[in-house]
């Protein structure tokens, strides 16, 4: 995994989110295109081949009839050379995934900047107690949880090549290629549609279909994004701070944007109003608590996804988000921007599994269609493109 050096001047948390979460999606994601590019060449090598097989055996002379089945006997070894590679290359590369603890590495860094920013917003409450030990074990069963996501990610890319090219096969067997060209055309675009899908097959609690890219990406933001909260809030009830509010993202959807700048207890301590001593000054301040942060979980408050974070609340002192108004234009713009997104890879795995050159050139012309409707986008609503989640990556090993 490559090092992330912590930046003190990064412009925001969703930013650090962001670049831990790129860091897990990214190696997953690559892994996936590669698996992708690889059955494809293999698809398309069988396409050639079969092609040359004549649609009506019985025209053919004896010479001819040996040259079919010496075809026949080529496809056979070339689709079983064909597996057992597809097979070594998805276990070479999902041990390598394996072997870097991306889970661990990811969200101990997520921890420790977590802490880092709680302990830098405590400053402003006067002094501090020394603090003993980390906020490893705060995130201990975030970094199992993540690791049992990413264990079934694994497991689905190891099966994948496998099972793809064996789907790839039966769309175009002999048997079915004996016909029409244009059967043959239809076949070819099948494949390159099944192809274009990506590594599909997992489903959540919630009944959504992931590719597996875009489950790593969701899993590791969330992940992150929990691992980092949940070091803060250790951090500050190491220095006896049990309250914090909610600051939300500022496209977040309107179950999440209910609780911006709501003051919640990490301790149990029930909802209703109280009296608190000032942070700093002699006296009392009122505060409102809404709730414990598992009461603003339990009504949907961090799922999936989210990016909304927790700081320490200290009376007196701090300001809680005043913005609490839903902005369902926001949310509908990063909705429509992860389309755009889903859209261009699409195109370009239907570039790279192109089963003829036609297909392949209608590909890219989708390509840059879709890339000229993103552009439209980002001109028009002004939001930052993020062209990483464009690309199609490849290990190169």
């Amino acid at each position: 995994m490559a090092v992330f050096v912590p930046n003190p001047e990064r412009e925001s948390v969703e930013e650090l989110i962001e670049a831990l979460s790129r860091e897990l999606a990214t190696r997953y994601r690559d892994v996936e295109d590669e698996l992708i590019r690889e059955v494809a060449k293999r698809a398309q090598r069988d396409f050639r081949l079969a092609a040359q097989i004549t649609a009506d055996p019985s025209d053919l002379t004896l010479r001819g009839r040996r040259r079919q089945n010496e075809i026949l006997a080529r496809l056979a070894i070339q689709r079983a050379e064909s597996v057992r590679e597809l097979q070594a290359r998805a276990v070479a590369l999902v041990d390598r995934l394996r072997n870097e603890d991306l889970a661990r590495q990811v969200l101990e860094l997520a921890a420790t900047e977590g802490e880092a920013a709680a302990a830098a917003r405590l400053r402003f409450a006067g002094p501090q107690p020394v603090v003993t030990g980390t906020a490893s074990q705060a995130v201990a069963s975030v970094v199992l949880s993540l690791e049992s996501q990413l264990e079934i990610l694994n497991q689905r890319l190891t099966r994948y090549p496998q099972d793809a090219y064996q789907r790839v096969v039966s769309l175009y067997t002999p048997g079915t290629l004996l016909g029409e060209s244009t059967a043959r055309v239809q076949q070819a675009r099948t494949v390159q549609r099944f192809l274009a899908d990506g590594v599909t097959g997992f489903t959540d609690r919630g009944g959504r279909r992931w590719t597996v890219g875009a489950y790593a990406e969701m899993a590791g933001r969330t992940t992150v994004n929990r691992a980092f909260n949940d070091a803060g809030i250790w951090r500050m009830s190491q220095s006896g701070i049990h309250l914090v509010t909610v600051v939300r993202g500022l496209d977040s959807c309107e179950a999440c944007a209910a609780w911006a700048g709501a003051i919640l207890s990490t301790d149990g301590t029930p909802a209703g109003p109280m009296i608190l001593p000032h942070a700093t000054q002699q006296g009392g301040v009122a505060v409102q608590v809404a709730g414990t942060v598992d009461d603003a979980r339990n009504a949907g408050w961090n799922h999936p996804n989210c990016r909304c974070r927790l700081v320490a609340y200290m009376p007196g002192l701090t300001v809680p988000q005043g913005d609490t108004t839903y902005d369902e234009a926001a949310e509908k713009e990063r909705a429509r921007q992860r389309l755009l997104e889903r859209r261009i890879r699409a195109a370009k795995r239907r570039e790279v599994s192109s089963m003829t050159d036609t297909d392949y050139a209608r590909a890219r012309d989708d390509v840059r269609e879709v890339q000229g409707d993103m552009r439209d986008f980002i001109r028009e609503t002004g939001r930052r493109r993020d062209s990483y989640r464009e690309q199609l990556g490849f290990s190169g090993t």
